[in-house]
C-alpha cells in the first residue's frame, strides 16, 4: 500500500473507531473531507466548528484528525510550498521595513511618543536592562560561554559541520565578530584566527507543514559560537525572572489554568522571529548590550531567495534569536503591567485583562498577532506543545512523515497505539501493518523507531528479551553512523576545553604546537539516516510504561505472530 493510502486508512479506522462517541454531524463533515481528500479540510478541520459547544472526545477527535495531515511532508508540493515560503520571507522582510522607518524618530528620543507608549517603552527598556545587567561581567566571561554545535554553516553543510571542525584557525565570520574571536582564542592560549570577512548567511528552507516550508538561515562558522554565548548568558539571566527557558512546563500548566478558569490568554505570533525588525532591538536593548548583538549579527542574506540585506534584526538560526523574542516580549507583558505572564520563545501566557494592551504594544514594536492559534475565551488553549479542553489533555499524535522503512514504520504503530480504542479498527489496522511489514516486537524502551513496543514480561516469555550472563539482551533498530576523520587538533582542543570546565594536561600548549600533533588526525561519528537491527543490552527506560501497553500487548501477541517477528 502507498504510504499517502496508509495515511487516509489511517484516518479512516479512527472516525469509524469514534461513532457513537463523537457527534453524528461532525464525523460526516470529516468524513466527507477524507472521501473527496480535502487536504486543507482535514488539516484544519477544528477551526470550522465552534470549540464551545463540543464535548472533551469530541474536540480531541477533532485535533487528532487535523494531526494526522497539519504537518505531513507527505502531502506537501515541493514547489507551492517553496513559493509559500519566499512569499512569507519577504512579506515578514517588508513589515521589518516598515516598522524600522516607524521606529526611527524615537530610538533616542522616546519623549516624542505617546504619552501611554512612553510609558510602556520605557518600563520594556528598564525591564531588559534589569534582566541582562552590565556588559561587562558577560564580557569577562565570554569564553567559557562559547558553544559549538553540529548544524550546518554558512560555508558548509551539515555533513561538513561537526563541532570539531568549528572552532579552527581560519574561519568566516563577520567583521563585528572578528575582535570577540581574537579574546576567545586569546584566552585559550592559540594564536590569533585568520578570519575571512563575510556579510551574508545562508539562507535554506526546511518542512514545515503541509503547505508552506520553513525559512532557516545557516550563520557564518565564526559568528553562532558568540551568538550562543550570549543566548546562555541571557538564559541565566532570565532564570532569577522566573522564566526557566530550558522548562515548558510553566506555560503548558498556565494553558491548562485557563481552559478551565477562563483567565489567562494564549497567544500565538505570526513568524515571530521574522518580524524581530532591527529598530525594535535598538530601541528597547541597552546600548552596550545592543552593540554586542550588532557586532555576532549577520546584516545580509544568499540563498534560495537571492542575495539582499536584512530588514530583520536576526533570523531563524540566528544562536541569539531565541532569547532575544522571550526579551522583548517578557518585557512587552510587563510593560502593560502584567504580573502573571509567561514566555518561552514566541509562545506566550498573559492575564486576559492585560491582553488588549499588550496586543497594542506588540503591533506597535511590529508583531502580528495570529488570532486563529491565540485563544482569549473559551474552554480550549493551547501552549508550548500542549492542547488543553475543560483541563483535559488532547494533545494529539502528529504524522510528519511517512514511508516503507521498518524503523519509521516502527516509529508510527508506537505513537498511534496509544490513540487506538481497545479493540477497535485503528488498532486492528496497526496489527495487520505489524504483521504484513514484519515489523519486530521489542520490549519498552525509549526509542520509538527501536521496534513495536510490547510489554517486557511478554517479551521476556516470547524470548524477546533474554538474559546473557545476567544481563538482558534483546534486537532493536539503531541509527547508522560512519567515522569522520579531521586534520586541525588545534580545533579539537578548543572544542574540547568547551566541554570540560576544569582540565589537566600532562603536556604544554607550546607541544601541543607541534606539527606532528597539529596534523594528528582524530575520528567522530556522523549520522546516516539509516537504521539496523543490533542486539543490545535492555534496561527500564526511565519513564514509566504507559498504561495502554498491557492490553495492546495481549491484543499484537494473541495474533498468530510470524516467527520472523520474535
Amino acid at each position: 500500500m502507498e504510504p499517502i493510502e496508509v495515511l487516509y486508512e489511517i484516518c479512516r479506522h479512527y472516525v469509524e473507531d469514534h461513532k457513537g462517541v463523537v457527534d453524528p454531524a461532525l464525523i460526516a463533515k470529516v468524513d466527507g473531507f477524507r472521501r473527496s481528500r480535502n487536504v486543507a479540510g482535514l488539516a484544519t478541520c477544528s477551526l470550522n466548528f465552534d470549540q464551545a459547544k463540543h464535548s472533551v472526545a469530541e474536540w480531541r477527535f477533532l485535533r487528532q484528525v487535523e494531526a494526522f495531515f497539519k504537518k505531513n511532508s507527505l502531502l506537501s508540493d515541493p514547489e507551492v510550498c517553496k513559493q509559500q515560503a519566499e512569499a512569507s520571507f519577504f512579506e515578514a522582510e517588508a513589515q521589518c521595513s516598515q516598522t524600522n522607518r516607524r521606529l526611527r524618530p524615537f530610538i533616542g528620543y522616546p519623549h516624542l511618543l505617546d504619552e501611554e507608549f512612553r510609558v510602556w517603552v520605557e518600563r520594556a527598556v528598564r525591564y531588559i536592562s534589569d534582566v541582562l545587567g552590565d556588559i561587562a561581567p558577560f564580557l569577562d566571561e565570554l569564553p567559557l560561554l562559547v558553544k559549538v554545535t553540529s548544524g550546518a554553516t554558512s560555508t558548509a553543510s551539515r555533513r561538513n559541520s561537526l563541532p570539531q571542525l568549528k572552532l579552527k584557525l581560519k574561519l568566516f565570520a563577520t567583521r563585528g565578530a572578528k575582535k570577540h574571536l581574537e579574546r576567545v582564542y586569546e584566552y585559550y592560549g592559540m594564536p590569533k584566527p585568520r578570519v575571512k570577512t563575510v556579510k551574508s548567511n545562508r539562507v535554506e528552507l526546511v518542512p514545515k507543514n503541509w503547505k508552506t516550508s520553513r525559512t532557516i538561515a545557516c550563520e557564518p562558522e565564526g559568528n553562532l559560537p558568540l551568538q550562543l554565548a550570549f543566548d546562555g548568558y541571557a538564559k541565566r539571566r532570565l532564570r532569577r525572572r522566573g522564566i526557566d527557558l530550558s522548562d515548558q512546563s510553566a506555560n503548558q500548566v498556565m494553558a491548562k489554568h485557563s481552559s478551565l478558569f477562563d483567565d489567562l490568554v494564549t497567544v500565538d505570533l505570526k513568524n515571530a522571529s521574522g518580524t524581530i525588525s532591527f529598530n525594535t532591538v535598538s530601541l528597547l536593548f541597552p546600548c552596550d548590550w545592543f552593540a554586542y548583538l550588532l557586532d555576532v549579527r549577520t546584516p545580509c542574506y544568499r540563498g534560495v531567495f537571492g542575495d539582499g540585506n536584512y530588514a530583520m534584526f536576526s533570523s531563524m538560526g540566528n544562536g541569539a534569536t531565541f532569547t532575544v523574542e522571550t526579551l522583548i516580549f517578557a518585557a512587552v507583558c510587563y510593560a502593560v503591567g502584567s504580573k502573571c505572564f509567561s514566555i518561552y520563545g514566541d509562545d506566550i501566557v498573559i492575564e486576559r485583562k492585560y491582553y488588549e494592551s499588550f496586543l497594542r504594544l506588540a503591533q506597535f514594536l511590529g508583531f502580528t498577532i495570529n488570532l486563529d492559534k491565540t485563544f482569549v475565551s473559551g474552554p480550549f488553549r493551547e501552549s508550548c506543545g500542549k492542547d488543553y479542553y475543560r483541563g483535559a489533555d488532547v494533545t494529539p499524535v502528529y504524522i510528519r512523515s511517512l514511508d516503507s522503512r521498518k524503523a519509521n514504520l516502527c516509529h508510527l504503530v508506537n505513537t498511534l497505539e496509544r490513540i487506538a480504542l481497545a479493540g477497535g479498527e485503528l488498532e486492528a489496522f496497526l496489527i495487520k501493518l505489524v504483521k504484513e511489514e514484519k515489523l519486530p516486537l521489542v520490549p519498552f524502551c525509549e526509542g520509538t523507531m527501536s521496534g513495536v513496543w510490547i510489554e517486557p514480561n511478554m517479551a521476556r516469555t516470547l524470548g524477546i528479551l533474554r538474559t546473557h550472563h545476567g544481563i538482558n539482551v534483546c534486537r532493536v533498530y539503531l541509527p547508522v553512523s560512519t567515522k569522520r576523520v579531521f586534520v586541525d587538533s588545534r580545533g579539537y582542543y578548543l572544542w574540547f576545553l568547551n566541554k570540560t570546565s576544569q582540565v589537566a594536561f600532562s603536556q604544554p600548549w607550546e607541544d601541543l604546537q607541534r606539527v606532528d600533533v597539529v596534523t594528528e588526525t582524530s575520528s567522530a561519528p556522523t549520522f546516516l539516516h539509516r537504521y539496523v537491527r543490533k542486539r543490545v543490552c535492555w534496561h527500564l527506560p526511565a519513564v514509566g510504561t504507559p498504561v495502554h501497553l498491557q492490553w495492546w500487548t495481549e491484543r499484537v501477541t494473541s495474533r498468530q505472530v510470524p516467527p520472523q517477528l520474535v
